[in-house]
């Protein structure tokens, strides 16, 4: 029996991409206030801006228990299962690395266009993660296969008519890093493989947990009390807050699961408050040890902050959508919680197609600009519930 949708949990993923379209075009918008910007990497500190990123992390990890229920609810073997898995991580790592390349692309060097490139790569990831409509699978199974393989193909030609560097010396693409999907997509399989190792139980998981926040502690740290060489776990600092941040996600829906879904709402989310409280207690503690509050260095007291931020806002989502019915309010982000990816990626796409320069100076600066990316925003918004109405939604 598939269990019941937690709509908050929806409508928290559809208000996180949302503001990721926000911020990532706010970051071209000139003369505001600090506080609409990231922070510096060595500022002690973070805005709202820093949170939307971490926030999406914590809502992947909310997503798992109830992503591998359903699929042991669909009798899929543990092959199975974990061919999904490793399918879906490869595939956010290939996004992530043609995003990043693509900012990083020496325009004036490169065989074609940046614009022909880039909106040949978010073409090319359309026709291969794309849904099909289910009578596709039956009647137009071989048209499928044929879309999906022009894809590939094409993902395949784009790196080597790649160029960068100053000179354009380089060829092909390379991983300066992975990208917000790549990071994204070691998240979740670190924390879906630690999920599975704690055997799906919350206490266990606290332990992780805990484990794995000692650990970037004495990485951050450079303790000489590990039995193994650290040099290149050093280098994974990252990975792991981005972890601790997708657990935090998972203990959260644990928490959740306990005695069903409908029962004991008050309590539950309760207990998520206190747990979001502890959290930011711990970050309190260590915020002046270990690195201060960084997003560009991904310290601890940042990942613990960001998630205790995310242990409150949800259950004030939880409390207004499933516990009061009060969901109206949150219709128009509908489209980027149910089509996530495609949302992320279609302002990218469209910029590749039309330009950058196309906007006048006043709609990137100041409060113009500050409300432009709302509107923004919200037409990115429209245009994926669009799409999503045209059969186009991306799944991995």
């Amino acid at each position: 029996m598939k269990q019941q949708r937690i709509l908050s949990i929806d409508i928290f993923r559809g208000l996180t991409i949302f503001l990721m379209v926000f911020v990532n075009e706010l970051a071209g918008v000139s003369n505001i206030p600090d506080w609409m910007k990231h922070r510096p990497a060595d500022f002690d500190g973070m805005t709202f801006v820093d949170v939307v990123f971490p926030a999406f992390l914590f809502i992947v990890g909310m997503s798992i228990p109830f992503a591998v229920q359903n699929r042991e609810v669909k009798g899929d073997s543990p092959f199975q299962f974990w061919k999904h898995a490793l399918i879906r991580t490869l595939g956010l790592l290939i996004l992530g690395v043609f995003m990043v390349n693509s900012a990083e692309m020496n325009r004036e060097a490169n065989l074609i266009s940046y614009g022909l490139w880039t909106a040949s790569f978010y073409i090319a990831a359309v026709l291969i993660w794309n849904r099909y409509p289910t009578d596709w699978h039956t009647n137009r199974s071989r048209l499928i296969y044929i879309l999906k393989g022009i894809g590939v193909v094409v993902l395949i030609i784009l790196p080597f008519l790649f160029r960068k560097g100053e000179t354009g010396a380089i060829t092909g693409m390379t991983t300066s890093w992975w990208g917000i999907l790549g990071l994204i997509g070691w998240a979740y399989i670190i924390s879906l493989v630690l999920y599975f190792v704690s055997a799906k139980n919350k206490y266990f998981l606290g332990l992780i947990f805990a484990v794995l926040l000692v650990l970037l502690l004495g990485l951050k740290k450079s303790w000489s009390v590990f039995p193994f060489d650290i040099a290149w776990l050093q280098g994974q600092t990252g990975h792991i807050a981005h972890s601790l941040l997708t657990m935090a996600g998972i203990l959260t829906s644990l928490l959740l699961r306990t005695d069903g879904i409908n029962n004991k709402m008050v309590k539950k989310s309760i207990s998520i408050l206190l747990l979001g409280a502890f959290l930011a207690g711990l970050a309190f503690l260590i915020r002046p040890h270990f690195g201060g509050i960084s997003k560009i260095y991904a310290t601890p007291a940042w990942a613990l902050y960001c998630a205790a931020i995310c242990c409150i806002l949800f259950p004030i989502i939880f409390w207004l959508v499933d516990m009061k019915g009060i969901k109206s309010w949150a219709n128009f982000l509908t489209p980027a919680g149910k089509n996530p990816l495609l949302t992320y990626i279609l302002p990218p796409f469209i910029y590749a197609v039309i330009g950058y320069g196309i906007y006048p100076e006043w709609l990137r600066n100041g409060a113009t600009g500050f409300f432009w990316c709302i509107v923004f925003s919200l037409i990115i918004l429209w245009l994926a519930k669009l799409l999503t109405r045209l059969g186009i939604k991306l799944h991995l």
